[in-house]
């Protein structure tokens, strides 16, 4: 089967396929117990933020000293991160929390309002920064690139600028996104590294975890199931 979408460069890959992980379960809406105050759910909220911020702020850091593409990332990572320290929408969230919301539920619920001011990657960004916030306070690891012995095709949604700004050049054979376009800072960034990539390919969705695939960015194609041939 071949699967069309936009190629970025003229490359060619192949390798067995690792997908993304899924995005972190939708918090409860149910009220916050009668026993976590407010004040509580508004200090971890506090924590998370920061928390994310600093690890963005880092990231921007270690792009800007990696390679030349990589160093494209720095200033998108900081523009990132300053969704994180924004103080209005924080006091929205701590709002929502008074109004009786888990910390949670407070920042998806913020999180997509905000996004609804927003389009392409902005609304990307934030979802990825409240993804982030989201999964510390629920004490998991925030969706991102798989770890892997070996090298490997990452098949995803879509790729936030730090995770791709961070991409270990030495495993990852190429990107295949079903979301995304050939201005998106996916794209940009595959770009500016040198790495094989097609986006916007929606048959992508498919395409399952060690199957070996050809990626031809020059074609824009993603072949399954190939022969040796």
């Amino acid at each position: 089967m071949v699967i069309k979408g936009v190629g970025i460069g003229r490359g060619v890959a192949v390798g067995p396929v690792i997908r993304m992980a899924a995005a972190l379960p939708e918090p409860s809406d149910a009220p916050r117990a009668d026993s976590v105050s407010a004040e509580s759910e508004i200090e971890r909220v506090t924590k998370s933020l920061a928390l994310v911020n600093a690890d963005l702020n880092r990231r921007a850091e270690e792009a800007a000293n990696g390679d030349e593409g990589a160093k494209q990332a720095a200033p998108i990572l900081q523009a990132i991160a300053m969704f994180a320290s924004d103080p209005a929408l924080a006091q929205s969230i701590n709002t929502l929390i008074e109004q009786g919301k888990t910390a949670e539920r407070a920042v998806l619920e913020e999180m997509f309002k905000a996004i609804g001011g927003y389009q392409g990657e902005r609304a990307a960004d934030l979802h990825d920064v409240g993804q982030r916030v989201i999964a510390d306070l629920m004490g998991v690891p925030a969706p991102g690139v798989p770890v892997s012995d070996t090298p490997f095709v990452l098949v995803a949604e879509d790729l936030s600028p730090a995770d791709t700004a961070g991409l270990d050049l030495d495993k990852t054979l190429a990107i295949v996104t079903s979301q995304g376009g050939p201005t998106s800072h996916t794209a940009i960034l595959a770009r500016a590294r040198g790495i094989v990539a097609v986006v916007s390919a929606a048959g992508a969705d498919d395409l399952k975890n060690g199957e070996t695939v050809i990626v031809n960015a020059a074609e824009s194609t993603i072949t399954t199931e190939p022969s040796d041939e």
